[in-house]
């Protein structure tokens, strides 16, 4: 058994702004409170791309903003592994945090574990 590497290096977060609208234009969307996922197939020779966003309209303190989308980040970097073993797929997804308050770090993790394995569960 081999041990996937729990990074988040650059190679896998998703930049393009065309590739972030045509993710909400086109993508297909997932929701577990308090997290909702866009994802979309990605070419065949790239990694898992991913983004994460928290809207000011919902967390108005920037400093909150910023602690939730670290959360989300860990959250999804202990478990991307979920994601590896969908037979060469790859993704590009969006995780937008849709909650109004500060969440704890448990709750969080335990909804990225079950989107990603719902998206696992659809694809594989």
């Amino acid at each position: 058994m081999y041990r996937v590497k729990q990074t988040f290096p650059k190679t896998e977060k998703l930049k393009s702004s065309k590739t972030i609208e045509k993710l909400f234009l086109e993508g297909d969307s997932h929701f577990k409170f308090p997290i909702k996922i866009f994802f979309l197939p990605a070419n065949e020779n790239e990694n898992n791309l991913a983004a994460f966003a928290v809207p000011k309209r919902n967390i108005k303190s920037a400093v909150n903003r910023n602690r939730i989308k670290r959360q989300l980040r860990e959250a999804y970097r202990l478990n991307k592994h979920l994601l590896e073993h969908i037979h060469g797929k790859k993704f590009v997804i969006l995780f937008l945090y849709l909650g109004k308050v500060n969440p704890q770090y448990a709750h969080l993790e335990k909804a990225m574990q079950k989107l990603l394995k719902k998206l696992h569960d659809e694809n594989s």
